[in-house]
């Protein structure tokens, strides 16, 4: 390990979380939970059907995996600042763009710019800043960090759907648009730092004097500091692990999510049902902060599994049940672990392969996951259109979260 000459001033990483907490606070509620405020609206506007649009849903999902298997390299070698000013003007750009098309063609042209933007600017690029920061900490800052994911739900997904209600889609997307590219750009600008040396410091705050005693002891994870090719993590039992489970869990998740204003529309109309998704990203984040607390002593395979069991219970229960009570609480059980689900693909990721190498596995796994959140939301509005239901594809996505809890038990750290 680098020795630097002294630790400058208070730790940083502390200003990384906080900074990409608000980074995701944007990205997340516009460019994630947005889907399902937008979906109708623009189906409406257009006359297309429900998979036509959940089709562009499908490829901005598809090709988010392709961006970050492309960009992870590179951000693991540059760092990300530059991709998130990038992507943030590529997003709001795209917003601004989808005001104006009036052809399916565009439609998947604009959904394919904002998923590169949406890509630079979201998990990959701030999970790999926490993982570079933190090592004995970095649940909990992760934790923390994630949390912005759920607050943009909670706060931006009623102020998008106001702003369509009242203005309609032509003044509503560039708003959203210039909010996402407003608050991303000078946050990366002045305060992204890749990594600990380039402020003097150490992961976890730590003192040049506790790094030296810890690798006296031989407490240090050696492990955390292996530099993995692509094609070397490719060819491990962790690696397939990570991809098919998480693929399997986030198909029935981003489904939901992307379909959910439109399915507790039915019941709740079309306001009090976008107040259900803020009740899903308020119980992500109590589900996530709790979990934060105590996931750094835990074996994370078992608290996914777990987490992983509560969405398909919940899914399952939606597929057959459509009382008020019901709705309202299987809506809180998913959202307790929905945004812990996505924390634990990374935390795992960065358990098995390490600082170095993080972007660039986790975005190679990324692209092996997004078929199932790619085709999640296609596949529930397909069979929605065929049989005016979501309840088939809500007992599939059930399913699947069950076939990934014996799946993640394999992504154990290889040896090398």
């Amino acid at each position: 390990m680098q020795v630097l000459s002294r630790p400058s001033g208070r730790f940083y990483g502390w200003w990384m979380v906080l900074v990409g907490s608000f980074i995701l606070f944007v990205s997340s509620g516009i460019g994630f939970y947005g889907h399902g405020v937008i979906l109708d609206p623009l189906r409406n506007l257009h006359g297309w059907s429900k998979g036509t649009v959940s089709s562009a849903i499908t490829l901005y999902f598809f090709f988010n995996g392709i961006v970050g298997l492309i960009i992870g390299r590179w951000m693991d070698r540059y760092g990300p600042k530059w991709f998130l000013i990038f992507g943030s003007i590529v997003f709001g750009l795209g917003l601004w763009a989808l005001k104006g098309i009036d052809s399916i063609p565009q439609l998947f042209i604009v959904y394919l710019i904002m998923s590169m933007g949406f890509c630079s600017t979201s998990l990959v690029p701030i999970n790999t800043l926490i993982t570079n920061w933190f090592i004995r900490k970095r649940g909990l800052a992760m934790s923390i960090a994630n949390t912005g994911l759920s607050v943009g739900g909670v706060l931006l997904v009623p102020l998008a759907s106001y702003l369509i209600i009242q203005f309609g889609l032509d003044r509503a997307l560039p708003i959203l648009g210039g909010i996402y590219a407003l608050v991303i750009i000078p946050m990366a600008a002045f305060f992204i730092k890749q990594r600990p040396s380039d402020m003097g410091q150490y992961p976890d705050g730590d003192t040049r004097e506790r790094v030296i005693e810890q690798e006296d002891r031989g407490r240090v994870d050696i492990g955390q500091m292996t530099v993995w090719t692509r094609r070397q993590a490719v060819k491990t039992m962790a690696f397939w692990s990570i991809a098919l489970a998480f693929m399997l869990a986030l198909g029935g998740q981003i489904a939901y999510l992307v379909h959910q204003i439109s399915f507790l529309g039915q019941y709740l109309g079309p306001q009090k049902a976008a107040t259900a998704v803020s009740i899903t990203a308020g119980a992500s984040i109590a589900g996530r902060l709790a979990l934060g607390t105590f996931v750094d002593r835990c074996d994370k395979r078992y608290v996914t599994m777990v987490c992983v069991l509560i969405q398909g219970v919940a899914v399952l229960t939606l597929a057959f049940y459509s009382h008020v009570v019901l709705l309202y609480l299987c809506t809180f059980a998913f959202g307790l672990t929905m945004g812990s689900l996505i924390m634990m693909q990374s935390l795992i990721i960065g358990e098995c392969f390490g600082i170095p190498s993080f972007a660039t596995v986790s975005g190679t796994i990324g692209l092996f996951c997004m078929p199932g959140a790619a085709f999640g939301p296609l596949i529930a509005g397909v069979i929605f259109d065929a049989t005016q239901s979501y309840q088939w594809s809500f007992i599939l996505f059930a399913a699947a979260s069950f076939l990934a809890i014996g799946v993640i038990y394999f992504a154990k750290p290889p040896i090398r």
